[in-house]
């Protein structure tokens, strides 16, 4: 190679060379220039790259690569994006470099047939079918076949022609590999490029994994775990053996054979398997060429990169060599041609699942006329990431269409996209900066899209979460922006919000709702996100995190990003996220990267939904209320009838308001639509715990949990449950809120006395419904803070002592009972006196315990001592007298005293006749 000598202009250059790996594969690729070139001066306000440019054999050759550790798919894009805007003539691309062989499932005879360590794989199968596949993005069918639903398109025709000339050649003896070979074996290189030799070529079983460090090159293994195939000779390798055939690309390092292989086969057999394609082909199309450094399995080490990096660039050099360099002058521009495609993020190669959805949108696009269409859903559901997937596959399927990306975060933003659309089509005013007024160029905008002249086209407004961006008007002479949509038969528009209400604004009844992964979509998402399956664990923690995370995708990227930056497991992160709701917030908030969102975005899910509730608040007050009142009560069926009162439009509107943010659903509750005809409601379980939190942040928790509180008290009621089977139905609704609730809240002034009423409300309850252990739990919090907040000589405490004890005696807890009714006696007599109403009532519950105990004569003397009083305070007809006196007349009837039982009953019959 040449000393530098001289510098061309960008517009000079016609052939991109992109050679991912920097510290491994662009010294070959510089070794194999003819002449190094003085880089240009280019614009790196948008452009960070590095370039080497140079000539070789007769063509104009700029060669790119990534950061070092930088690599993938995702960062092979951002390399290319800007590459073919600097060097705007470039008419070819070659991706250079290593990747993963596979060797072919039907071992052929002749060894140079398969593929071996060193060989190179160029990506061209000539079989009618794709080039390269994404091996991580297609559609599983339910008879377990795979769908190759993203694949890249083929290279250009010359470079076709050239590869089918190079075969040609090479059979007959006429291929110059040898004499660019020499390049790479200058003594300073020579033991760098030099082959490892025919032994250090293992295959190994596909199952079979590598034992001991991965720089001991498989001293460890087991070599009756080698395949047996044919060997290479010294021969073969001196006949520079390359094979055309498909290449997977992914966006993860592939180091097990079984999933090499499977991947092979899903993809309808690859030979070589990569990390880059990708990205290059988003930018436009390249061949793929390949040195197989190792067999995509545990046993890769690192003794064949450089061989099997030098081997691609010598095949490289030689293709290039078949072209003249006129032929590739007179190609069309690497991608000038296309129609213009703004879309602020790269193919998210993560992106899993809904393709009932891409479908929906597919339809929507083909229809031949103008049209909108909006997507909502929960924030964080994933209708970004939905309409960039959307957005790319537009691309690929329909590349006579123009994309364009709109966010309507803020008016600003909105503004600011259509200047840049502007800009890209190439309108004259706006390109020369000749217009400052912002509705003078949504204008002209509108007006080139919405022209006959104008190429199809596909625009995507993001985030349309607040209509009043789009629908209000900053001053009575400016046009709302939603005025400036364009409108073209060969156009359509697709919205995303996170609103139904705006859904319907925007777009009328063309929409659909984005709920959650499933558990299979959720899954392959994770996969996807966690390239060490060590992390994982087994099933059942999968699936419990996944459940935890409520198969949201935004929650999921959190979750992963904190696992793999804090290095922690699946069932750790699971562990913590169950532990505390504290816990689990503090996750929810935690912020991360993630380049598929808005730069400074808030990218936490609770955060986001901080700004949902937010939002709320502003536009529809009851519903914020609501919401609010709902965080309080158990999140999952909530009566209507439950939730403060007010008017009935008021109501349909701000539940409205809650179902269309996703926030709410809506059931018939289990129980209640036996007899009653009443909406029960859940609130999504992230959502629930946020508000609570976001309620804390704005110091409104606890007057919330009052108003539940209050709101409870008032619901949970005593009533004649025998002949208002209604209300039993609807106590049984609110039976669950009025626990959680009152386990909610602190036995403080403002809360305590509410509490108590709630606590003594839902122990009655709980007694008439036959819960009498859970009643009992009930009635001692009850008692406990009565204690605490009245003091124990109280009434109301001492009250709830006697309710205690009467709980307590049917359970038959003697002892117990004993204890509590002994001591409330005992209080009430010495504070209240034996002739206070409390006193009495004491007593009559004393005296019936002991009769459930079969304690007759202690229950006898205690009752009708009691009723002795009861007559002189009450009278015989009150109807405290009457209740001692009918468990006096079981009392005796149980001992066989008829005659004093018949007494007391012609007594209790007479006060009875004599009410009538």
């Amino acid at each position: 190679m040449a000393g530098v000598s001289k510098r061309l202009n960008r517009e000079d250059y016609r052939v991109a060379w992109i050679c991912p790996v920097s510290d491994l594969e662009l010294l070959p690729s510089r070794l194999m220039l003819d002449e190094e070139h003085d880089t240009p001066e280019y614009d790196t306000t948008y452009d960070d790259n590095v370039y080497t440019c140079g000539s070789m054999v007769g063509h104009n050759v700029v060669l790119a690569t990534c950061p070092p550790g930088l690599t993938g798919n995702v960062n092979a894009g951002r390399v290319t994006g800007p590459m073919f805007k600097t060097f705007p003539n470039i008419r070819m691309g070659l991706l250079v470099g290593i990747g993963g062989g596979v060797p072919r499932p039907d071992t052929p005879e002749d060894s140079t047939e398969d593929v071996h360590l060193g060989d190179v794989v160029v990506g061209w199968p000539g079989d009618g079918k794709p080039a390269c596949v994404y091996y991580d993005s297609g559609k599983r069918h339910t008879d377990g076949r795979f769908e190759m639903t993203s694949i890249i398109d083929k290279p250009d025709r010359v470079l076709l022609n050239a590869l089918s000339k190079l075969e040609s050649d090479h059979e007959v003896g006429k291929s110059m590999f040898h004499e660019h070979l020499k390049k790479l074996h200058a003594p300073r290189h020579t033991r760098k490029f030099a082959f490892p030799g025919l032994s250090q070529d293992r295959l190994f079983q596909a199952d079979y994994r590598h034992c001991g460090s991965r720089t001991d090159q498989c001293a460890n293994c087991d070599i009756s775990k080698l395949v047996i195939r044919p060997p290479r000779t010294e021969a073969d390798i001196s006949k520079f053996v390359f094979h055309r055939g498909r290449i997977a690309t992914g966006n993860s390092v592939v180091r097990d054979g079984i999933w090499r292989d499977e991947i092979s086969e899903q993809c309808d057999g690859v030979l070589c398997i990569e990390m880059e394609a990708a990205g290059v082909d988003a930018s436009g199309r390249c061949l793929v060429i390949r040195g197989v450094s190792d067999y995509a399995d545990s046993h890769k080490n690192d003794i064949w990169r450089s061989y099997a990096s030098g081997n691609a660039t010598v095949f490289a050099r030689e293709l290039l060599s078949k072209i003249p360099a006129a032929t590739v002058t007179g190609m069309d521009s690497f991608g000038a041609k296309a129609p213009p495609f703004v879309v602020p993020f790269p193919r998210n190669l993560t992106f899993s699942g809904r393709s009932n959805h891409l479908e929906q949108l597919r339809a929507h696009l083909a229809q031949n006329e103008s049209q909108k269409l909006a997507v909502c859903g929960l924030g964080g559901c994933g209708k970004t990431a939905l309409v960039v997937e959307f957005a790319h596959s537009v691309r690929r399927d329909q590349p006579e269409r123009a994309v364009f990306w709109v966010p309507a975060l803020s008016r600003k933003t909105f503004e600011q996209a259509y200047r840049e659309i502007g800009k890209v089509l190439r309108i004259p005013q706006i390109l020369d900066n000749e217009i400052d007024s912002e509705s003078d160029v949504r204008r002209l905008v509108n007006e080139t899209l919405s022209s006959e002249e104008s190429r199809p086209w596909l625009i995507i407004i993001d985030n349309a979460d607040d209509v009043n961006i789009l629908f209000n008007k900053v001053s009575t002479k400016d046009r709302r922006l939603i005025d400036d949509l364009p409108r073209s038969s060969k156009g359509s528009i697709i919205f995303t919000t996170r609103t139904q209400k705006a859904a319907v604004d925007l777009a009328g009844s063309r929409w659909f709702r984005l709920e959650q992964l499933d558990k299979t979509e959720a899954r392959d998402f994770l996969d996807k996100r966690i390239l060490n399956r060590d992390l994982i664990g087994n099933d059942a923690v999968v699936q419990e995190f996944l459940e935890q995370l409520t198969y949201l995708p935004l929650a999921i990227v959190q979750a992963v990003a904190f696992i793999i930056k804090n290095d922690i497991s699946l069932t750790q992160y699971t562990q913590l996220f169950r532990n505390a709701q504290e816990t689990s917030m503090e996750l929810l908030r935690e912020e991360f990267q993630d380049d598929s969102r808005y730069e400074n975005a808030n990218n936490a899910v609770a955060t986001t939904w901080y700004i949902s509730f937010e939002h709320i608040r502003r536009e529809d007050e009851l519903a914020a209320d609501y919401l609010a009142f709902m965080s309080c009560v158990r999140r999952d069926n909530i009566p209507a009838s439950l939730l403060p009162p007010d008017s009935p439009i008021a109501m349909i509107k701000a539940l409205g308001t809650l179902k269309a943010y996703a926030f709410i659903t809506i059931q018939l509750g289990q129980q209640l639509q036996k007899t009653v005809d009443v909406e029960v409601y859940n609130v999504h379980r992230l959502v629930h715990t946020a508000m609570q939190e976001w309620l804390k942040i704005q110091n409104n928790w606890e007057h919330w949990v009052h108003q539940a509180l209050r709101r409870l008290d008032e619901r949970v009621s005593f009533v004649d449950f025998a002949r208002e089977a209604k209300r039993i139905l609807e106590g049984e609704g609110y039976l669950a809120h009025g626990i959680h609730v009152a386990d909610l809240s602190e036995a403080r002034e403002a809360n305590a006395i509410v509490k108590m009423s709630l606590l003594h409300k839902i122990g009655e309850f709980q007694y008439i419904l036959g819960q009498v252990s859970a009643a009992e739990g009930t009635v001692r919090k009850e008692l406990a803070l009565e204690g605490e907040v009245l003091g124990k000589e109280h009434p109301n405490t001492l009250y709830t002592m006697v309710i205690l004890g009467l709980i307590l005696t049917h359970q038959a807890k003697r002892n117990e009972c004993k204890e509590v009714l002994g001591e409330a006696m005992a209080i009430c007599n010495k504070v209240l006196g034996k002739e206070h109403p409390q006193t009495l009532i004491s007593a009559y519950a004393w005296g019936t315990a002991l009769g459930f105990m079969e304690e007759y004569a202690y229950a006898e003397k205690i009752l009708l001592d009691t009723l002795e009083l009861q007559l002189k305070i009450f009278g015989k007809e009150h109807i405290q007298t009457q209740l001692t006196m009918f468990i006096l007349v079981s009392l005796f009837s149980k001992q066989e005293k008829y005659v004093k039982a018949r007494e007391i009953f012609r007594d209790v019959h007479a006060s009875k006749v004599k009410r009538c």
